[in-house]
């Protein structure tokens, strides 16, 4: 693995300007284990991200139509159900328009699957809850996850779409399946829109962007890459290299995409400089 920034340093030199050094090896193990302690403690914190994002065609009516985005719950031995309750508090303060949650609620074992969709059934607001699906739904049960989150009257859409209707508007709200799972079926999530109306597609893995273009997607809600869970820096470049799209809001051709870094953790309960995340979407017409 090649290592990011202008001077490249192989990794055998790193450990070896490390074991070479005169620090003690007890200091050593002793900032890891601050590390660690740091890292576990992140992962149980929540990051509130305020983004305003403008839409050529959201309908004026809807100016300032405020959307909460979760996603990567990942319920799970590494992710507690305290967590994620804490999530649904704070959320249901923030008094979305809507809630939108794209994908992987549980990880490991379907037992994992009823607690977290009875606990994400307690979100609240005007206009309800849409989701889609990720491939640890798929790789757990995602025929029980289905079940479970729409019979908590969430509106789980599987390569489908309708036309949401606000203020006597409307914008034509789509979610696919998922892309690991190799389900993906795009044109029949936007069959019945309109070609010149606003379009939302929930998908969980942002590696749709392209295809989601082709289509004349307004906009894109993702999760799926945890914004990388753990970042190493120092003080002049990444230590190792990232995702292009790995969070945050980009765009390809008229197309945007939000990723958020997600709720919850996979391989190992921590997060280093990379908090979970609550995001709150402001849309504004223009």
């Amino acid at each position: 693995m090649k290592l990011a920034g202008a001077k490249r340093v192989k990794l055998s030199e790193r450990i070896g300007s490390v074991v070479g050094s005169n620090t003690p090896l007890r200091d050593l193990a002793g900032n890891w284990s601050k590390l660690a302690r740091y890292a576990i403690d992140e992962a149980n914190s929540l990051s509130l991200e305020r983004i305003n994002i403008q839409l050529k065609r959201l309908p004026k009516k809807l100016n300032g139509f405020r959307i909460v985005h979760l996603s990567d719950i990942h319920h799970s031995p590494f992710t507690s159900l305290e967590h994620i309750r804490r999530t649904v508090r704070i959320a249901n303060r923030l008094k979305p328009d809507m809630f939108i949650l794209t994908g992987d609620y549980v990880s490991h074992e379907p037992e994992y699957i009823a607690p977290v969709a009875e606990v994400l059934g307690d979100l609240k607001s005007e206009f309800g809850t849409y989701a889609c699906l990720g491939n640890h739904d798929h790789w757990t049960d995602a025929g029980l996850v289905t079940h479970l989150l729409r019979g908590e009257g969430i509106k789980l859409l599987i390569n489908e779409g309708f036309r949401f209707t606000a203020n006597d508007v409307s914008f034509w709200i789509a979610g696919i399946d998922d892309h690991m799972a190799g389900k993906v079926d795009l044109p029949a999530a936007l069959q019945g829109s309109y070609p010149d109306e606003m379009k939302l597609l929930l998908a969980h893995n942002p590696i749709v962007l392209r295809q989601a273009a082709r289509f004349e997607i307004d906009l894109v809600l993702s999760g799926h890459t945890h914004g990388g869970q753990v970042k190493f820096r120092d003080r002049e470049r990444k230590l190792l290299p990232q995702r292009k799209l790995s969070s945050g809001l980009h765009r390809r051709k008229d197309t945007q995409i939000y990723i958020t870094r997600g709720i919850g953790t996979v391989v190992l309960p921590i997060r280093y400089q990379c908090p979970p995340e609550i995001s709150l979407l402001e849309l504004h017409s223009v």
